[in-house]
Formats: C-alpha cells, sequence, structure tokens
C-alpha cells in the first residue's frame, strides 16, 4: 500500500509539471515588417543578365557577367551586398551592405560600399529580379559621355 501511494505521489508530481511546461511554451507569432518581407524575397544570389536596356551608344556588356548577393540576419533584416563581375556598375570593391524601402513589386535599394552605382529600383518575382537605374556614363574609348537609364534582368540561382 505504501509503495503504492509513493506510486501515485510520483505520477502526480509528474503530471502536474508536465501541464505546467505545456502552458508556459507558447507560439510567439510576430509580424514582419515591410522592410523585411522584401528583404526577405531579395535575400539569395542572383545572376545571368538578360533583357539589357542600355542607353543609345552603351553596349550592353556594361554588365558584364553581373552576379549579386543579397544577405540578411537573423531577424529577416538586410546585411550584405556582395556585386561580382560587375566593375563598371559596381567597381572593383564590390562589398558593402544594403537597405530596402517599399513592395516587391516596386522597391527601391541603397548599397553602400559600392560605387558608382549606390541606388537602384527592383521588381522581384519567385525567380527573376529586374533592377532599373539612371546613372551617367562615359565611353573610355570614343571619350563620349551621356546620361541614361540602365535595365537588366537577373535569375534567381
Amino acid at each position: 500500500m505504501r509503495l503504492n501511494a509513493k506510486i501515485l505521489l510520483v505520477l502526480l508530481v509528474a503530471g502536474i509539471t508536465g501541464a505546467a511546461s505545456c502552458t508556459k511554451d507558447k507560439l510567439k507569432h510576430e509580424v514582419l515588417d515591410p522592410e523585411q518581407l522584401v528583404s526577405g524575397r531579395l535575400a539569395g544570389t542572383w545572376a545571368h543578365p538578360s533583357n539589357i536596356v542600355t542607353p543609345d551608344n552603351v553596349p550592353p556588356e556594361v554588365f558584364g557577367g553581373m552576379r549579386l548577393v543579397f544577405t540578411t540576419d537573423a531577424s529577416g533584416n538586410p546585411s550584405q551586398f556582395l556585386a561580382q563581375d560587375c566593375p563598371i556598375v559596381f567597381g572593383n570593391a564590390g562589398a558593402g551592405a544594403w537597405t530596402v524601402t517599399g513592395t516587391q513589386d516596386s522597391a527601391m535599394v541603397n548599397v553602400t560600399g559600392v560605387d558608382p552605382l549606390d541606388e537602384f529600383s527592383v521588381k522581384v518575382t519567385t525567380s527573376t529580379l529586374t533592377l532599373s537605374f539612371y546613372m551617367g556614363w562615359e565611353n573610355t574609348d570614343t571619350k563620349a559621355t551621356g546620361q541614361g537609364n540602365f535595365k537588366v534582368t537577373l535569375a534567381r540561382q
């Protein structure tokens, strides 16, 4: 009888402890802000330039073999930006930080640590990223200069 009372007491304590631990672990529902939502869509690697639009007298090769990488931190906020194989657009440094405003259909990205391009608009789909920007240019062979709209589409890697 005494053994049954001990077993009953142990089961009672275990049941209360188990029930109490279940009520403490509630799911947290965090609502992401618009920047985090767009950052999540942009995060990743984008490459293979296509659908290139440049001003007259500017060859599409200005984009080179463009490859862009956007990373986010643990909270989903913009973190690091890396540009490869496109020194005319993003310079030789090619790495920096980034911020974003807007929506996935119409967002503005600002990058620091790269030049000459430090701001561009983007449109993101599940498989493509379209960059658009206005920039001055100079043809180093002919010394011709100008300004104009540039646009390129990259594929998600």
